[in-house]
């Protein structure tokens, strides 16, 4: 499930509704329906991005999302704009998904909700769990098959300041087995159990956020904390406890303009009692590091770090190098045998929404034994 889900957020990738700066995708079909959305209401713009996806998990794919952005009242200039998205993804292994993604802003940015649901049926490789002194080499792994159902749902009200507090409400499906009998022995053997699992869970989340921009930051601090409980008496199969934190920091350095930005990061993940797979942290797989496969590096706790500089050549056109370093670990104890993960890259952002500051990423990573391509939407943390 943490791939499907990782996968149907990263991929809610739009572009922008003037034609003019990407002919790739202009077509009068979708000239049609903006403009009869703007003659439903000129608050309305509407987008559709397809192209290629890759990762060095599940390899070239194709996605299609079409995309609405609008402002749930057209004179309130404080909430960020709100968005319906829908994703269609498949590959050659074959895998695919489908999913919706609705994000709501409104009274001032004094409320944000948050729905996705999602289904896929995902071809991909497991790696097992631990493996934190060590570096995995692409040999060691099995092909699994993971059909997923997702579902969550998050509410969050303005406190004082920038903090807000909330609950989140998840719900997954998951039947996970290998691709032949062999495999699913092989995957059992790793730790990790096969068949279905069903997930209900009821999370707290407090969050600070006090950036100038939600999409794209030059200035501001965004943190977080989630604390995720899982009891049958949810209808969980499972009982655990999950806490996820970081903090973000955004910081322009030129005085006489925002196009160059220092942006840092901390992150941490902690899991206790019989806590499943699909909730353990995933090196690469979750956490904006980038040059993993994600599934490698698997384990109970995970911290990393990392820093990007940023660079606006002009308006619609952006370049940044960044690095970062990391380890996955089973317990507090075993941190100091626990292998660092270091990894850096490139990236490129290009303007697609630019009255919103909204931007399409490329980016390049390169890390130990291991590389990535990656495309996604807004900033990379």
């Amino acid at each position: 499930m943490k791939r499907f889900t990782v996968a149907l957020i990263l991929l809610f990738i739009s572009c922008s509704a003037v034609r003019a700066q990407n002919k790739i995708i202009a077509g009068d079909s979708l000239v049609f329906i903006e403009k009869t959305l703007k003659k439903v209401n000129k608050n309305f713009n509407f987008t559709v991005l397809p192209g290629p996806v890759y990762n060095s998990s599940n390899q070239l794919g194709f996605a299609v999302m079409p995309m609405l952005v609008y402002r749930m009242d057209k004179n309130d200039t404080l909430s960020p704009t709100s968005s319906t998205s829908a994703l269609l993804y498949a590959n050659f292994y074959p895998s695919w998904m489908a999913g919706i993604k609705q994000n709501f802003y409104w009274d001032r940015d004094r409320w944000r909700a948050i729905l996705t649901i999602g289904y896929g049926h995902i071809h991909q490789k497991f790696y097992g769990i631990g493996r934190d002194t060590a570096v995995v080499h692409n040999e060691k792994f099995v092909w699994a098959d993971e059909e997923t159902f997702y579902f969550s749902a998050t509410c969050y009200r303005k406190i004082v300041g920038g903090l807000y507090g909330g609950l989140e409400y998840n719900y997954s499906n998951i039947l996970l087995t290998g691709i032949d009998s062999a495999a699913t022995a092989e995957i059992n053997n790793k730790g990790i159990a096969t068949g279905r699992y069903i997930s209900s869970l009821i999370t707290p989340t407090f969050v600070w956020d006090n950036r100038n921009n939600i999409y794209f930051t030059t200035k501001g601090y965004y943190a977080m904390v989630n604390l995720k409980y899982s009891d049958k008496i949810f209808q969980s199969c499972r009982n655990y406890f999950v806490i996820t934190a970081f903090l973000s920091g955004y910081h322009s350095l030129l005085p006489q303009n925002k196009r160059l930005t220092l942006a840092w990061r901390f992150y941490f993940k902690g899991t206790w009692n019989d806590v499943p797979y699909s909730e353990m942290p995933d090196y690469s797989g979750s956490d904006a590091v980038l040059g993993y496969t994600p599934g490698k590096y698997v384990n109970f706790y995970e911290v990393n770090t990392q820093a990007e500089l940023r660079y606006d050549l002009w308006k619609f056109i952006g370049i940044a190098g960044f690095g970062g370093t990391g380890k996955v670990f089973s317990s507090p104890g075993t941190f100091g045998h626990s292998v660092w993960l270091p990894f850096g890259g490139i990236g490129v952002y290009v303007n697609v929404i630019p009255y919103q500051n909204l931007r399409m990423r490329f980016n390049v990573a390169v890390a130990r034994d291991d590389w990535g391509f990656y495309i996604g939407l807004g900033q990379l943390f």
